[in-house]
């Protein structure tokens, strides 16, 4: 049987517990609102004619977050929407994009005075292998063994964007490392930010 003094004490004991979950939650709230502060402040592109960047993409959606495809007309978008943009308003970049679309987007953000933070070279051979290059010192670094070497790397780095958004100073060593060209046999995808 249960009597009145019992009731108290489980009562008592139920507020304990649910106060103490009550006074973490502004804590997760707040880590919460900046993890996804830095996703939602910069902006995605990626290049739809490779499957990887397209996942990479469609992952980003999954949280919220629309990235633009460049695929196509590169300049056209840079100085019809993306240039003005960024003078409006000074944002990060960041995509998954092919070798030459990183190199032209390097080189037209030098005129806002924006260079490169991140820069991981995704060289994938004819028989699917990929390997990872990260170039200078980023966060990123301690989970890049989460890529793998199979498909379905550009929805890892979707999941990983909000830990390299969270670092965008810009760093010499990624800055004009290659040329915008694949080397032979290879497929040489970047995920990178400017900022």
């Amino acid at each position: 049987m249960v009597d009145r003094r019992t009731t108290l004490k489980l009562s008592a004991i139920g507020m304990t517990g649910m106060m103490s979950s009550l006074s973490s939650m502004p804590g997760q709230a707040h880590a919460k609102h900046t993890q996804h502060a830095a996703l939602s402040n910069a902006l995605g592109l990626f290049n739809s004619r490779y499957s990887e960047s397209q996942i990479f993409s469609d992952t980003l959606a999954q949280f919220g977050t629309q990235a633009t495809d460049i695929h196509g007309d590169l300049a056209s978008y840079w100085y019809g929407h993306l240039r003005s943009a960024l003078i409006d308003e000074r944002r990060p970049l960041f995509g998954l994009t092919d070798r030459r679309d990183f190199f032209c987007l390097e080189e037209l953000a030098r005129d806002l005075n924006m260079k490169v933070s991140l820069r991981l070279d995704h060289l994938t051979d004819k028989n699917g292998y990929t390997k990872h290059q990260l170039t200078g010192v980023s966060t990123l670094s301690s989970n890049l063994q989460r890529l793998g070497h199979d498909r379905g790397f550009g929805k890892t780095m979707a999941e990983l964007s909000e830990i390299f958004l969270s670092d965008t100073r810009p760093d010499k060593a990624v800055q004009k490392l290659t040329g915008p060209y694949a080397p032979a046999n290879q497929t040489a995808l970047v995920t990178w930010v400017i900022s």
